[in-house]
């Protein structure tokens, strides 16, 4: 082949994120909020969170609209000072507030007031070791000792979170959560999870938070990071997980991140695959298979990896040791949507030379 060897073009991949927003903004309820997941009721807080971030990706347009909108509500939803949680009956935690924050400094509201107290409630959560907790006693406790008199484990520090977290430009700590990711990160490039089975979703945000930090896009963690994400995407461009063998949609799209943050040298190749497989496994009506699986260890687990056994689907206090899924793949779309936006604005990784695309010719 002569030339230079491309991902699909970027009237698909515009096509397939104009679907997505659709999808997503069709689904939020009658207030405007996106519900998702089913642990103790919808996940409110939650998806909005989320969802908004990741539309916010996106430039101007009905996806960037909708990310502001859900700021709105949000900033509006709770006490200046409680931070946010999976819903409102829940109480506020270092992960969905991070994620709210994220949405705020994408529409460029970080210096909004009630930004400011979601950056001084996530940093209330740094423990010693660095890391971010999801819960502080002082906050959570009165809800949490209903179901158990402990919980140790969602109290320590857990890499997922910090990881989300680290990704503040306005956190006023970020170097020490920085710092952190660089001791956690394991030997083969990925970080591990503890809310979540599938490391991708660490791995990206740890990567693309240590090459916002100093070293920039120099990151050696990062580049390890995107050796191993390209290595998780299949030849169909698929990641296959042990809750989804056949290919998870969640899992590829934060792959995709990684390697697009890290550059591996490989990477375009990988990156190809999977663009190609996301675009040709969207759903008609916009979506992708819901495949985001959250795990929900016990209050003492500090270790969920070592768990033999996990449960399917279960609700309210019997969640505990199971992993649930979000039902209504708004979690996995806003997933794809943000991974296809990264992608599509780092032309870097969209071109593979001929000598590396020989033997695909």
């Amino acid at each position: 082949m002569n030339g230079a060897r491309r991902l699909p073009d970027g009237n698909s991949v515009d096509q397939a994120l104009s679907r997505a927003t659709e999808f997503l903004r069709s689904t939020r309820d009658a207030d405007g909020w996106w519900n998702d997941y089913e642990v103790r009721g919808p996940g409110q807080f939650w998806a909005t969170a989320f969802v908004g971030a990741s539309l916010a990706e996106l430039p101007d347009g009905p996806g960037r609209t909708a990310a502001t909108e859900s700021w709105e509500l949000l900033k509006k939803s709770r006490g200046p000072s409680d931070g946010w949680g999976y819903c409102p009956q829940v109480p506020g935690d270092a992960d969905i507030t991070s994620w709210a924050l994220r949405l705020a400094e994408a529409l460029g509201a970080d210096t909004d007031p009630r930004a400011a107290e979601g950056y001084r409630f996530v940093d209330a959560h740094l423990q010693g070791d660095g890391g971010i907790s999801s819960y502080l006693p002082e906050v959570a406790a009165p809800f949490l000792e209903r179901v158990a008199p402990r919980w140790d484990a969602w109290y320590a520090s857990h890499p997922c979170v910090t990881a989300a977290a680290a990704g503040l430009r306005g956190l006023p700590r970020r170097e020490r959560l920085l710092a952190r990711l660089r001791e956690i990160q394991r030997p083969e490039g990925s970080w591990p999870a503890y809310w979540w089975p599938d490391r991708e979703y660490p791995t990206a945000l740890a990567a693309e938070a240590l090459t916002a930090g100093p070293d920039g896009p120099d990151c050696p963690e990062a580049a390890a990071a995107a050796r191993w994400a390209a290595d998780r995407i299949g030849t169909d461009g698929a990641v296959r997980t042990v809750w989804e063998p056949e290919g998870s949609a969640f899992a590829t799209a934060f792959a995709l991140r990684a390697v697009v943050t890290g550059a591996a040298p490989d990477g375009a190749k990988a990156a190809r695959r999977a663009v190609d497989h996301l675009l040709h496994t969207q759903s008609q009506d916009g979506s992708w298979q819901a495949s985001a699986w959250c795990q929900v260890p016990g209050p003492m687990e500090r270790n969920p990896d070592e768990r033999e056994h996990w449960e399917r689907g279960r609700r309210g206090k019997a969640a505990l040791g199971s992993v649930v899924l979000d039902t209504k793949a708004l979690y996995t779309t806003a997933s794809v949507v943000a991974a296809l936006a990264r992608t599509r604005a780092a032309p870097q990784t969209l071109t593979v030379t001929a000598e590396h695309s020989a033997g695909e010719a």
